[in-house]
């Protein structure tokens, strides 16, 4: 009901007091329990468990459900994964279902293809970190001031890293490009490129990923999960490839 630019404007006023808030049981019913009076099994597709407690809340609902419709299966899946990474997780399983595998032969697939499921980032100021609680006060005041920006990748659980700091966004979005281009699984040809109302940066690196690495780019949206922590500004790059191994710089 509103456009990622007002999210964005809502986020840049500090005074507003937006917050992200965990999923319901309640929610839980109400989506899944229709599948389940229609005859249809539940697959969901959790994110990584490190970063929410979405799974913990599906599986008590799942609890509850069951009792109801015995005949039925739910299954929950902790992806490891967040943000268009869980994304094409998702939809890599839904052509899977189409293909006619069960959600036993889909679970199977996403613990075989769960760490090349890529995601890596930046963002253009500290602030938002800071107000989020990512950051000290001391670190993003400092940071800001020459221009720090972090890189910022998962891990194999789904923690979110910090490998690096560039200094300037131009350097940084270099750095990110380096780390697609490493990574990137040419045979997938895909890489799905995100932005906090970032044009500038989106285009830039649109633009070496089509020239210099010949992908296939998809362009969307942060939205306000990953867009209330990071800001705007935020740049979110996900692909398949290589999961990265991490080792957190101070």
């Amino acid at each position: 009901e509103y456009s990622n630019e007002q999210f964005y404007g809502w986020v840049t006023d500090l005074n507003n007091t937006c917050k992200t808030s965990l999923l319901t049981m309640q929610e839980v019913f109400d989506k899944v329990e229709p599948f389940l009076k229609d005859g249809i099994d539940v697959l969901y597709l959790a994110c990584a468990g490190v970063l929410s407690g979405s799974v913990n809340v599906f599986n008590m609902a799942k609890d509850e459900l069951l009792k109801k419709y015995p005949e039925r299966k739910m299954i929950s899946y902790d992806t490891c994964r967040a943000g268009m990474a869980l994304g094409i997780m998702a939809m890599d399983a839904s052509k899977k279902q189409d293909e006619g595998a069960s959600m036993e032969d889909i679970v199977k697939f996403l613990d075989e293809q769960k760490l090349e499921y890529c995601m890596t980032g930046t963002v253009a100021t500290l602030t938002y970190l800071k107000a989020a609680g990512r950051v000290s006060g001391a670190s993003a005041f400092f940071g800001n001031m020459i221009g720090v920006k972090p890189i910022i990748v998962a891990d194999k659980v789904g923690h979110n890293f910090v490998i690096g700091k560039q200094i300037g966004m131009k350097k940084a979005l270099s750095k990110l490009f380096d780390l697609a281009k490493e990574h990137f699984d040419q045979d997938r040809n895909e890489i799905y490129l995100g932005q906090g109302v970032a044009p500038e940066s989106n285009a830039y690196l649109k633009e070496r990923f089509e020239k210099e690495l010949g992908a296939k780019v998809i362009e969307y949206p942060v939205g306000p999960i990953i867009g209330l922590s990071c800001g705007p500004g935020v740049i979110h790059i996900c692909f398949h490839g290589a999961i990265f191994d991490v080792l957190e710089e101070e």
